[in-house]
């Protein structure tokens, strides 16, 4: 069945902007969807899925949810579920560890996606009138609904709100990524793996330094290891924490970095293997800022005076630690797109009324969340 509502814009494709695009072709409503990369998928590592965020998409996936997990899961080619732990993978539960670019992979596979479209800025224009979307390439689109679902550094988002601006957290991150052989895996990791919690492995450092290693993709001969080093920054003058740092700026990896790595003593395997300050220098290392954005009711109101809608972590940032940023983009496609089916694009306001407090709840709960992983006091933010 075919609506008779004009075509949704959707810029992003990310976890929002694919769940939502995947929704409204469910519902028979014409959708692009436009991102910036060259082509999908570009993430190769896990993150957890929750069953209540999933279960909604499997029948327009036209799976069950045994061969969703089994499609999806880090350890999909050992048969697994996606549990790393000692339980029986094959017994239903919450959660599981899911391989974030094969979750991609299957929302947009029947989807109509414009690869290589970096937006340069968008311009409003009355309400129930087209607005206009240009791009880098000089490609432009007019379009009476545009939905931004371009994570954290939403230029949707910049181009149309001054007022709504990401917030950096207190915290030194850094992450990291190693290949390992399946049979060093075995040898190394998977004992102490049994013991992860949904598929992270932690270990407190002196009270206030965290290490976490997961496993990003398992195959018969290799390991994709995800490692994080956090802690609290220091009060003054700390080489680690650079709030203000250039978004390519997360591949400069301070000197300061190794030396605190090799100051770590005591380690248990298998953190003392992966956090050896030698071996980290040979992987792929980011620092990560610990971003915030909290939703904002009015700038929200006002851009839906105009047709256009910011879901995900375009409106409501959480920190990548601490976080339930996937689950929470793949929901407000989800509801955006029943919302759209049930009400058209002439009630946006009340979309965005309608998750307001939802939106503030996790922020909210992602800063408790980082804090209770560091030991932190409320007052030290």
């Amino acid at each position: 069945m075919t609506s008779a509502l004009p075509p949704i814009a959707i810029i992003g494709a990310g976890m929002s902007g694919l769940a939502l695009g995947l929704c409204l072709k469910h519902k028979g409503i014409a959708a692009t969807v436009y991102d910036r990369a060259t082509s999908s998928p570009r993430y190769n590592y896990s993150i957890l899925l929750h069953s209540s965020t999933y279960r909604p998409l499997l029948s327009m996936l036209h799976m069950d949810e045994k061969t969703f997990r089994e499609k999806l899961a880090v350890n999909a080619q050992q048969g697994g579920g996606g549990s790393l732990s000692g339980t029986n993978s094959s017994a239903p539960a919450d959660a599981f560890r899911c391989h974030r670019g094969r979750l991609e992979a299957l929302l947009g596979k029947d989807l109509s996606i414009s690869w290589d479209k970096r937006l340069k800025d968008v311009q409003l224009a009355a309400q129930s009138e087209e607005l206009t979307a240009s791009f880098d390439d000089g490609y432009s689109l007019k379009t009476r609904c545009l939905i931004g679902c371009d994570g954290p550094h939403s230029m949707t988002r910049q181009s149309l709100s001054s007022a709504m601006k990401l917030q950096v957290l207190p915290y030194v991150v850094f992450n990291g990524k190693r290949l390992i052989s399946y049979t060093e895996y075995v040898e190394t990791m998977h004992d102490y793996m049994q013991n992860s919690v949904n598929g992270v492995l932690s270990q407190a450092h002196k009270g206030e330094i965290l290490l976490e290693i997961t496993v990003n993709d398992i195959s018969s001969s290799r390991v994709n290891l995800g490692y994080t080093y956090s802690r609290p920054g220091k009060e003054n003058n700390d080489p680690l924490h650079k709030p203000d740092r250039p978004i390519p700026g997360a591949t400069d990896i301070p000197e300061e970095f190794y030396e605190e790595l090799a100051a770590l003593k005591d380690l248990e395997p298998p953190f003392k293997g992966i956090f050896d300050a030698e071996k980290v220098r040979g992987d792929r290392i980011l620092h990560w800022l610990m971003r915030t954005l909290m939703p904002d009711p009015s700038e929200a109101q006002r851009l839906a005076k105009h047709d256009v809608v910011l879901i995900g972590d375009a409106v409501h940032t959480t920190p990548i630690l601490g976080g339930e940023g996937a689950n929470m983009a793949i929901t407000d496609g989800i509801d955006l797109a029943q919302h759209i089916s049930t009400h058209g694009i002439d009630a946006l306001e009340a979309f965005s009324e309608s998750k307001f407090a939802v939106w503030k709840e996790s922020v909210d709960n992602s800063i408790r969340m980082i804090e209770n992983m560091h030991m932190l006091e409320r007052s030290r933010l």
